[in-house]
């Protein structure tokens, strides 16, 4: 069955350019050049375990980032945001971890400056209700681009093919993959690209989605919930390219890893 592709329709925003063509002069303008050596990375890894395979998933997490040539440092619980700044890339792998209100704004302000970040599966599980989000969950889904909003229907899980954008240099060149993986329902931000999804009698449902905040790139894939997943090589494949992607706004991403 043919699975249309997510339409996307990037919007601007006061105060936040509108999404470009990776690599555009333009782009590569508007942030600080990157340091000389390997670009550092901040993994935050925090909250709760039992539903998510947070601490076990985390050493595959840095095996990726290191295979992609990223100085690593993983800080458990989310204290460790407040070296965002220091950070070339944040990579946030949480499930319900608390942060304060000066560590979200430390995040979107690094990210805004030009830091990459990339947010992985159930970081955007709010701790707030949907309709009543408080200031710092407002502002993290807006930092992100998404929330979820539910698993939708029965079953929670499922074996499915995640369809990649072939014109996007995050994905180009990655074929599709099946995986068994748990269901998001996520809330988007219009100006947000979505680069890989799963059909589903509903339409097409956003799996990896980009955008830009501020001088800063985001990645957001709802693709991590357990080792199962960490075992696809094109899962590693979407991380390696997204944490690249996210960190040199204005060096293309390589198609062979």
């Amino acid at each position: 069955m043919q699975i249309p592709r997510p339409r996307h329709a990037p919007v601007p925003r006061a105060g936040v350019p509108a999404a470009r063509p990776a690599g555009s002069t333009a782009l590569a303008a508007e942030r600080p050049a990157a340091r000389t050596g390997r670009s550092a990375a901040l993994a935050v890894i925090s909250g709760d375990d039992v539903y998510e395979d947070l601490f076990t998933a985390a050493s595959a997490l840095e095996s990726a980032l290191t295979d992609e040539g990223f100085a690593i440092r993983t800080g458990l619980g989310t204290a460790a945001l407040d070296g965002a700044a220091e950070a070339d890339l944040v990579v946030l792998y949480i499930a319900l971890g608390r942060f304060t209100a000066g560590q979200r704004q430390a995040l979107a302000q690094a990210v805004h400056r030009g830091c990459g970040l990339v947010a992985l599966h159930s970081t955007t599980v709010l701790a707030s209700p949907p309709d009543q989000l408080d200031a710092g969950d407002r502002l993290l889904a807006e930092l992100i681009g998404s929330r979820y909003v539910s698993h939708g229907p029965r079953p929670h899980e499922s074996r499915f093919t995640v369809h990649l954008d072939p014109d996007h240099e995050l994905t180009t060149g990655i074929d599709p993959f099946e995986v068994t993986h748990e269901h998001y329902r996520l809330a988007t931000r219009p100006d947000v690209r979505v680069v890989a999804w799963r059909g589903t009698d509903a339409g097409a449902e956003p799996l990896v989605h980009v955008r830009r905040f501020g001088n800063g790139r985001v990645v957001y894939t709802q693709l991590g919930h357990d080792m199962r997943i960490w075992g696809e090589p094109g899962m590693r494949r979407l991380v390696r390219r997204g944490a690249r992607w996210a960190c040199r706004p204005g060096q293309p991403v390589q198609n062979g890893e």
